[in-house]
């Protein structure tokens, strides 16, 4: 029950308009679920002795409650990474840019001449979205695996007898 009732946490108390109080959230959560003899209800649990251990009991628990662990985390794709470039305005300004001159290469000088600038302004802006994507998408891999390292908690267990 320790884990459930942190009584370091504090909560406000919204409900009560005319006096919010900062109540200490154990209490809250006494209070909301019937004390240890209802969260225990509520957790199929004794307070006591725990659950048996049985697989069939811990097979039972984890349909009913899920897992007990953290979601893995969603790691972005290439392409969501790389289209994660474009809310920089710069990146959209350099990539209207290089349109533009494009265009205006192309209408003044001509087929292959004109496209020097433009196509300049389009390897800069390649050069950039593939190193930004990159450099993302290890920090994203580097931050799952911290996650993933943070879901194996060693955790004492107290039983009475």
């Amino acid at each position: 029950m320790a884990s459930v009732c942190h009584t370091d946490a504090t909560h406000t108390d919204k409900d009560d308009k005319e006096a919010p109080e900062r109540l200490v959230s154990s209490r809250l959560i006494l209070e909301k679920f019937g004390g240890y003899d209802g969260i225990a209800n509520r957790l199929k649990t004794n307070l006591l002795t725990g659950h048996s251990g049985s697989k069939e009991e811990i097979a039972a628990r984890k349909a009913h409650f899920g897992a007990n662990s953290f979601p893995p985390p969603k790691i972005k794709s290439i392409w969501e990474l790389v289209m994660e470039n474009f809310d920089d305005p710069i990146n959209v300004i350099l990539l209207a840019a290089a349109i533009v001159s494009i265009l205006i290469g192309l209408f003044k000088d001509g087929f292959p001449k004109g496209l020097i600038d433009g196509v300049s302004i389009i390897i800069a802006l390649m050069i950039i979205i593939i190193v930004n994507s990159v450099n993302n998408y290890i920090s994203e891999k580097r931050l799952a695996a911290l996650i993933n390292s943070s879901n194996v908690q060693e955790v004492a267990v107290h039983r009475g007898s």
